[in-house]
């Protein structure tokens, strides 16, 4: 299964989600994204996901990193991470209860998605310069 994340920065911090208690994996932080549709690249599933969930208009830049990982039911999660430029409109919380603007050394405090956590640990591994 193939699902992108948005890395929002601001000055050494990174902004995380929380998933909604109607959400499944309800309580747990992500970064806002969502799985590729057919025919969808990474920059153009990430835009769309982005306005549905949040309902922003975002300009997606560069892939920062891709987190692989293998779940319960046996499937392969690749987690592509790109880069959130800028982005118009405000934030609107559809899947998530919460947002919090996260610094880099506090980042692996939160209880995150496994994939989300391998995003985190690259952040924090290589920090602003990303």
């Amino acid at each position: 299964m193939k699902v992108t994340a948005g890395i929002f920065r601001k000055n050494n911090s990174v902004l995380l989600m929380r998933r909604a208690p109607t959400e499944p994996l309800a309580g747990e932080w992500e970064y806002p994204g969502g799985k590729f549709e057919d025919g969808e690249d990474g920059p153009i599933c990430l835009h769309r996901e982005l306005k549905e969930e949040l309902g922003i208009d975002a300009n997606i830049g560069k892939l920062i990193t891709v987190a692989k990982l293998q779940l319960n039911s046996g499937k392969e999660l690749e987690l592509y991470a790109y880069e959130v430029l800028d982005y118009s409109g405000d934030i609107k919380l559809k899947v998530h209860d919460q947002q919090e603007w996260v610094e880099f050394t506090n980042l692996l405090q939160h209880s995150q998605l496994p994939a989300d956590l391998i995003i985190s640990k690259t952040l924090v591994n290589q920090g602003s310069k990303l």
